[in-house]
C-alpha cells in the first residue's frame, strides 16, 4: 500500500505550502495537492476557491493577482505548532520542488467550482516543462469533465475520480473516461468496490483516513494507495518503517 501526503505534511505545517511538502517527503511514495488560476492566470496551490480559511487575507483566488496573492501568510490560521508563516506557493515553485525526487505528484485540478477554463492545459503544460516523467502524475477532480480534458489532451496521463459519495460502479465510470484510478472518502468505499475496481484494472486510492486504525481498516479491504494528513505519525504507530 501506497502512502500520499495530503496537502502536504499538512498536520504539522501549514497546508498545501512548500514547507508541508519539504516535510513529507521522506516518509511517503507520493504528495496531493490543488490547483487554481489567480487573477492573471498563474497556478496556484491552495485548496479553497478563497483565501479565507487558510490565510490572513479574504476573497477568492480568481480575484487575486500572484502578486497580491504572495502577500498573505499561508500559516496565519493554522492550528498546529509548526511554522506559522508561509507562502502560497505557484504551482511552478511546487513542480521545482519536488522534480529531482522520485515522488508522485497527485495533482487536483479545482475546476468543481469554478471552472476554470484552460487550467488542465495549463497544468499538463508546466508539469512537461518541468520535465516530470508522465508516471509521475496523477489527475484527479471532482469534476469529471476536467478527467475527460486530461485524456483528450495526453491520453498517456493516469486519471482518477473523485468522489465523496458512493457512486453506482465507480469502475465502469472510471473505464468510460480511460481513468485508472477512483479516489473516494475513505468512509465511502467498501471491500467490493475494491474488488470490482481491482478487477477492472482500476487503482483505488481514499483520502483522508483520520487514523492509524482507520488506515489498517483500508489495508485489510485492498486498497492501494492512503492520502492521509500525517503519513510519518500514523506509519509510527503502525510500525512501518
Amino acid at each position: 500500500m501506497q502512502w500520499f501526503a495530503h496537502r502536504g505534511a499538512s498536520d504539522a505545517f501549514p497546508e498545501n505550502t512548500l514547507e508541508a511538502f519539504k516535510a513529507a517527503l521522506p516518509d511517503v511514495d507520493g504528495i496531493e495537492f490543488d490547483v487554481h488560476f489567480s487573477k492573471d492566470g498563474v497556478g496556484i496551490v491552495i485548496h479553497d476557491e478563497t483565501v479565507d480559511r487558510t490565510t490572513d487575507g479574504t476573497g477568492r483566488v480568481v480575484d487575486l493577482t500572484l502578486a497580491e496573492l504572495k502577500q498573505l501568510n499561508a500559516g496565519a490560521r493554522f492550528k498546529g505548532t509548526g511554522p506559522q508563516r508561509a507562502m502560497i506557493p505557484t504551482l511552478d515553485e511546487v513542480l521545482e520542488l519536488v522534480a529531482p525526487t522520485q515522488i508522485v505528484l497527485n495533482i487536483e485540478l479545482k475546476t468543481d467550482t469554478i471552472r476554470y477554463e484552460g487550467l488542465e492545459a495549463y497544468v499538463v503544460e508546466r508539469c512537461r516543462a518541468h520535465q516530470l516523467a508522465p508516471d509521475r502524475l496523477i489527475f484527479s477532480s471532482f469534476n469529471h469533465y476536467s478527467i475527460d480534458t486530461i485524456r483528450q489532451l495526453d491520453p498517456s496521463l493516469e486519471t482518477a475520480l473523485l468522489y465523496p459519495y458512493p457512486l453506482f460502479h465507480p469502475e465502469q465510470q472510471a473505464k468510460q473516461l480511460g481513468a485508472k484510478g477512483i479516489h473516494p472518502d475513505y468512509r465511502r468505499v467498501t471491500a467490493e468496490d475494491v474488488a470490482l475496481a481491482h478487477a477492472a484494472g482500476i487503482s483505488v486510492r481514499v483520502y483522508t483516513p483520520k487514523s492509524a486504525e482507520d488506515v489498517r481498516r483500508m489495508e485489510a479491504i485492498g486498497i492501494d494507495a492512503v492520502i492521509v494528513n500525517d503519513p510519518k505519525g500514523f506509519k509510527a504507530r503502525l510500525s512501518i518503517d
